[in-house]
C-alpha cells in the first residue's frame, strides 16, 4: 500500500471521522482501521505465520500475522479479506472466517506511531505449507508453529517457540504485539477447536 493511499481516522469506538494518508496515519498516531486473519489447521495442530520481506518499510523480515492489511477509506472489514489471496493465495469468502472481535492495539515506537483498530480473524485451511502463493514484495516465507507454540506467545517469559520444522524463532524475531493481543488469538483459537470438536 502506498504512503499516499486514503485510510479514515476514527476515534477508539470506530466513528469515522475524516479521511488523512496512511503517512499523516502513522507520523501522527491517528486511529485507523485493520484487518487481520490467521490462518490455522485444525487437523495438523498448527497455526500459520508470515515472515515480513525484506523490503518492508515498517518490521522487515519479522513474523507476524498469517495475512493483513489495512482498510482504506470506505472499506470494511469484508474488503480485507482480499489479503488472504494477495499475500499467501489464499481464497475465502467472508462468511468462512472466524470473527474474534476488535482489538485496539497501539505501537508506539520511534518512527511510528500505529494505532490500530483491528478487526481479527482466523480460517481453518488445510492447505500443505509448500503449496500457498506468496507475494514477494510482501511476503518471504510462511513458517507453522504448533497451537501449543502459537499459545507461549502469550507468556512474557516465553523467549523462544519451535516450528513444526524444529526451527526456533526467537521472541525478537517477532513483530511486537503486546501480550493481550496474543492471548485474545491464542482464546479464539481454544475457543475455535472447542466448538469443532
Amino acid at each position: 500500500m502506498s504512503e499516499s493511499e486514503h485510510l479514515m481516522v476514527v476515534d477508539s469506538s470506530g466513528q469515522p471521522l475524516y479521511p488523512a494518508t496512511r503517512k499523516t496515519v502513522h507520523r501522527d498516531g491517528l486511529w485507523h482501521e485493520t484487518f487481520h486473519c490467521f490462518v490455522i489447521d485444525l487437523d495438523k495442530g498448527h497455526v500459520l505465520l508470515q515472515q515480513r520481506a525484506k523490503q518492508k518499510k515498517d518490521f522487515p523480515e519479522l513474523f507476524d500475522i498469517t495475512a493483513a492489511g489495512h482498510l482504506l477509506a470506505g472499506e470494511t472489514p469484508a474488503d480485507g479479506i482480499r489479503e488472504l489471496e494477495e499475500e499467501i493465495g489464499l481464497v475465502r469468502q467472508f462468511d468462512q472466517l472466524v470473527p474474534l472481535g476488535v482489538f485496539l492495539e497501539e505501537l508506539i515506537l520511534a518512527d511510528l506511531k500505529d494505532r490500530e483498530r483491528v478487526h481479527l480473524y482466523l480460517t481453518d485451511s488445510a492447505v500443505p505449507l509448500e503449496q500457498y502463493r506468496l507475494q514477494a514484495e510482501e511476503v518471504s516465507r510462511l513458517i507453522a508453529l504448533p497451537i501449543s507454540e502459537f499459545a507461549r506467545l502469550a507468556d512474557e517469559t516465553a523467549e523462544t517457540f519451535k516450528t513444526i520444522d524444529q526451527e526456533v524463532i526467537r521472541r525478537d524475531q517477532f513483530v511486537p504485539h503486546p501480550l493481550a493481543y496474543w492471548r485474545r488469538v491464542n482464546e479464539g483459537i481454544q475457543a475455535y477447536r472447542v466448538q469443532q470438536m
